[in-house]
C-alpha cells in the first residue's frame, strides 16, 4: 500500500500536534510528504497507527495483538526511558499515567509497558544508538531519527564581535533547567567576566510537566554571575541565542534520562551558527568528534578551561568553531535525511514511500 493512501492515526505528543515533538518529528514529515493524519481514536479503524511515549502504550498494545497484521503499529520513543532503573520511580509513573487518563488500563511498572509496546510493535523509532542497542532487544527493527527544525529557526548568528563580559546562553525547556549546576563552580569563578543569559519559561513542574510549579530561576541558585531571563518564545528564541557568544549544554550525570539525551539541542544551536560546550555524554562525545570540534566537558575543570579558552578568543576564532557546527549539522541532518529515516522505517512494514 502506498503511505500516502494509508488511514493513519497519530498518538502524539498534544492534541493539537503543536509542541516540538510533533511539529519537530512525524507530524513535520507528514507535512513534507502530504500525508493526511489525524488524532488517533480507540474506535477509528486505521491501517498505520503512529504512537508515541504520551499516548495510552497498554491500550495500543492490546488493540494490535487484536488486529494482528491488519494494523501496522509504529512506536516512537524518543527519550531513553530504559535508562531508569530505579523501581519506585518506575512504579509511580506507570501508576501516575493511569490515574491522570493517560493509559487506559492500569500498568504500573513503566519499563514492563515500554517492553511490550516495543515487543507488539511493527518497528520502533528512537534518537540515540544507545537506545537502539536497549530496543533491540524487544524489536529487531529499530529506526533512528532526529528533529527538523524547518522554519521554526531565525537566522543563523553572523557578528561574533564580543563586548563586555563573556554572554554565555542557555536554551530548553525549563524542567531541564536544574542541569545549569553542573557548571555552577566555573561560573562562579568566573563572575566577574561572564554573564549567563536562559532562554525557557518561567515556571517548573515538578511533576508531570503540571503539577507543583516553582519559579524556574530557583533553579538556578547559587550561581553567582549577572543572570538574565529570556522567556522562550517560537518567534524570538532563535535571536535570544544568537545574541549570546557561546551556549552551553551540561548534563547531570546522575540523571539517567538527562545524561541519554540525543544531539537535537546541539544540532538547533549549530543550526544557529553558535560555538556549542556540551557534557561529555556519549551521545555528544560522538556527534562532536564527527564534527571535528573538540568542545565536551567531563568535569568542572574541563569547563572552566573551555570557557577561559573562549574567553581569550578572537571573534574569527569564534565564527570558525560556530561555521564549522553549523555546515556540519546542514550537511549531517538535512532535510533529505530527515525524510530518508523516516521513508526506511515505514518502508520495512511493507508501506511505498
Amino acid at each position: 500500500m502506498r503511505l500516502a493512501d494509508a488511514r493513519i492515526g497519530y498518538a502524539g505528543y498534544s492534541r493539537d500536534f503543536s509542541v516540538p515533538g510533533d511539529r519537530r518529528r512525524f507530524a513535520a514529515y507528514a507535512q513534507i510528504k502530504g500525508l493526511a493524519i489525524a488524532a488517533a481514536g480507540p474506535g477509528r479503524s486505521y491501517d498505520l497507527a503512529y504512537i508515541t511515549y504520551n499516548s495510552d502504550l497498554p491500550g495500543w498494545v492490546a488493540r494490535k495483538r487484536r488486529e494482528g497484521d491488519r494494523l501496522k503499529l509504529v512506536f516512537e520513543l524518543v527519550d531513553a526511558y530504559f535508562n531508569q532503573a530505579n523501581p519506585i520511580r518506575r512504579l509511580l509513573k506507570g501508576s501516575g499515567r493511569f490515574l491522570l487518563g493517560t493509559e487506559s488500563r492500569l500498568s504500573p511498572d513503566l519499563r514492563r509497558t515500554l517492553v511490550a509496546a516495543c515487543e507488539a510493535a511493527d518497528a520502533v523509532i528512537c534518537s540515540t544508538e544507545e537506545q537502539r542497542e536497549t530496543i533491540s532487544r524487544h524489536n529487531p527493527n529499530v529506526f533512528l531519527s532526529f528533529d527538523h527544525f524547518a522554519d521554526e529557526l531565525g537566522p543563523p548568528k553572523a557578528d561574533y564581535r564580543r563586548s563586555g563580559k563573556l554572554r554565555i546562553v542557555w536554551e530548553g525547556q525549563s524542567t531541564t533547567l536544574p542541569n545549569l549546576q553542573v557548571i555552577r563552580e566555573p561560573l562562579n569563578d568566573l563572575r566577574d567576566r561572564v554573564e549567563l543569559h536562559v532562554v525557557t519559561d518561567p515556571v517548573i513542574h515538578r511533576y508531570f510537566g503540571r503539577f507543583i510549579a516553582y519559579p524556574a530561576l530557583a533553579a538556578l541558585n547559587g550561581i553567582e554571575c549577572d543572570r538574565h531571563f529570556h522567556r522562550w518564545d517560537r518567534a524570538s528564541f532563535s535571536s535570544d541565542v544568537i545574541a549570546g557568544d557561546v551556549a552551553v549544554i551540561p548534563i547531570e550525570r546522575s540523571n539517567a534520562l538527562w545524561w541519554g539525551k540525543p544531539e537535537n539541542k546541539l544540532v538547533l544551536l549549530w543550526q544557529l551558527g553558535m560555538p556549542v560546550l556540551t557534557s561529555a555524554t556519549p551521545v555528544y562525545r560522538r556527534v562532536m568528534d564527527s564534527a571535528g570540534l573538540p568542545m565536551t566537558c567531563a568535569t568542572a575543570a574541563e569547563w572552566g578551561e573551555q570557557l577561559e579558552r573562549l574567553l581569550t578568543a578572537a571573534p574569527a576564532t569564534l565564527e570558525a568553531i560556530g561555521r564549522q557546527g553549523r555546515e556540519f549539522a546542514e550537511r549531517a541532518y538535512s532535510r533529505e535525511e530527515f525524510i530518508a529515516r523516516f521513508d526506511r522505517a515505514f518502508e520495512s512494514i511493507g508501506f511505498s514511500t
